[in-house]
């Protein structure tokens, strides 16, 4: 995920633009943010982040998604679904099992599964119900530690997300001493959402 390379900014700033529904194009952007990088921040398989402030002065991440992203989705998919038949074939030959066909359709059914929650992580707005989500479920089981950047909901759709911009260090990076106190409230968190 984080060696994907990142999509043009020009075509990025068209699409944050379209999904504002601001005239203009990406020249109209001036008009929601008082500065928003020029490259991304970060790029991902399903899209990007740039960094941003708006005019009331508030710092945020601009999250927008790649063009094109469910083709490519739906194509790689397709080609997995046309594949398990005989990946599950091979995988038994290999285990020495015969195959029968309930293999097959247990196999493509956990790729029709994986599919589904996949195609749905392309949902921005599914994407900000889970954040606003997971903040009042942290909340109410006494969590506080744990949160999440809030989400501006009046510039965010399906194509982009826009959050309150958070600092922070990935912890696999972070030398810190706090950093097991830290993976323990992670885990404990990752425990309480299960």
């Amino acid at each position: 995920q984080d060696a994907v390379p990142p999509f043009p900014s020009t075509q990025a700033k068209e699409i944050l633009a379209s999904e504002l529904g601001l005239p203009g194009g990406a020249a109209a952007l001036a008009s929601t943010f008082r500065s928003l990088s020029t490259e991304p921040l970060a790029a991902a398989s399903i899209g990007q982040v740039y960094r941003g402030t708006l005019h009331d002065g508030r710092t945020v991440a601009v999250k927008v998604q790649r063009p094109a992203i469910l083709d490519e989705i739906g194509l790689d998919l397709y080609l997995l679904r046309l594949l398990t038949p005989l990946q599950t074939r091979i995988s038994n030959a290999v285990n020495r099992l015969p195959t029968y066909d309930a293999d097959i359709a247990s196999a493509q059914a956990l790729v029709d599964e994986w599919g589904r929650g996949f195609v749905a992580e392309t949902d921005y707005l599914y994407e900000a119900d889970n954040t606003e989500s997971f903040a009042e479920a942290m909340a109410r089981r006494g969590l506080g530690a744990v949160t999440s950047p809030a989400v501006v909901r009046e510039l965010s759709s399906s194509r982009v997300l826009v959050t309150e911009w958070v600092d922070g260090t990935r912890l696999d990076l972070d030398a810190s001493p706090d950093v097991p106190r830290l993976c323990g409230v992670a885990i404990n968190a990752y425990l309480t959402m299960l």
